[in-house]
């Protein structure tokens, strides 16, 4: 079996989000689309790897690949021509992205078996590419497993998660606290603040990833707030708001927070990553002023 591979196999969440995929495939209940949800980035894309290999695996052994056919070797060589992996371009999941992968899926599989689509950030699809991904989920093709892994689920269109079975690996949707607080003084503060107070508050964080989507949701919250007027689309109701700003401008930050979370995410340097978003963050707020 592919020990290797296994997904997190020390964090409780891991266990159990395995195991619950286990029990589906050993009662021939695996759904057409799975969304797994909170944990770390690296845990998400280990269980989804388990349960592609899984389904195309020859020799299934207990719910577990057995690792030696020629589908789970290719697996565990990053060539399986039946799965599919995309990722961001960029801070965002792109409506070309979609349409691209949909043509991989309108040919038969190559080797006969389930063909495996794996969206990773599936929270940060653009409005255009989570509308045409629904269509899809709504008629998903013949043999064809959707998985798509989300730190916040709950920026995902509702209409999405409907159509996916959700798998927590342990913290979904659990929030830092200090998101907001961040957020209004990221969107307050000139370049001195934003490198001599901010930063080393952010760098001294533990769970940085987690810090920076409560930025993330922060100024998604400030956005929709300034758009519509409702308290009931906040995800994070009660929270202080930052002055307003021109909606233009928080989308593009929210963009700039989202793409170093995940640079960091995938490992990348700390120091660096953070202060290339605070000069962007800069560049991008400096002289704004309220729109309408």
């Amino acid at each position: 079996m592919i020990a290797e591979h296994s997904p997190g196999t020390g964090a409780a969440g891991s266990v159990a989000a395995r195991r619950q995929l286990r029990q589906a495939l050993l009662g021939g209940r695996v759904a057409h689309a799975y969304l797994l949800a909170g944990g770390g980035e690296a845990e998400r894309l280990e269980l989804a790897r388990y349960l592609a290999t899984a389904l195309n695996c020859q020799n299934l052994q207990g719910g577990e690949p057995c690792g030696r056919c020629r589908s789970c070797r290719q697996m565990a060589g990053g060539n399986h021509p039946d799965y599919h992996l995309i990722r961001p371009r960029g801070a965002t999941l792109k409506i070309d992205q979609i349409r691209e992968l949909e043509g991989r899926l309108g040919y038969r599989s190559f080797q006969g078996g389930a063909r495996i689509a794996v969206l990773e950030g599936a929270d940060t699809l653009t409005e255009a590419a989570a509308n045409c991904l629904l269509k899809t989920l709504e008629e998903p093709p013949a043999g064809t497993y959707f998985i798509l892994l989300a730190a916040q689920p709950d920026l995902l269109l509702p209409t999405i998660r409907s159509r996916c079975q959700e798998v927590l690996l342990g913290t979904a949707g659990i929030v830092p606290a200090n998101g907001a607080d961040y957020w209004s003084r990221l969107a307050g503060g000139d370049l001195a603040v934003l490198l001599e107070e901010i930063l080393p508050g952010l760098e001294e964080e533990e769970d940085l990833p987690g810090v920076l989507q409560a930025i993330a949701l922060a100024c998604r919250d400030q956005l929709v707030w300034q758009l519509t007027g409702s308290a009931k689309l906040l995800l994070q109701p009660g929270c202080p708001l930052a002055p307003p700003l021109p909606p233009a401008k928080i989308w593009r930050c929210f963009q700039l927070i989202q793409a170093a979370r995940a640079a960091i995410e995938r490992n990348a340097n700390r120091r660096l990553a953070l202060e290339v978003l605070m000069f962007n963050l800069h560049r991008e707020l400096a002289g704004a002023s309220v729109e309408g």
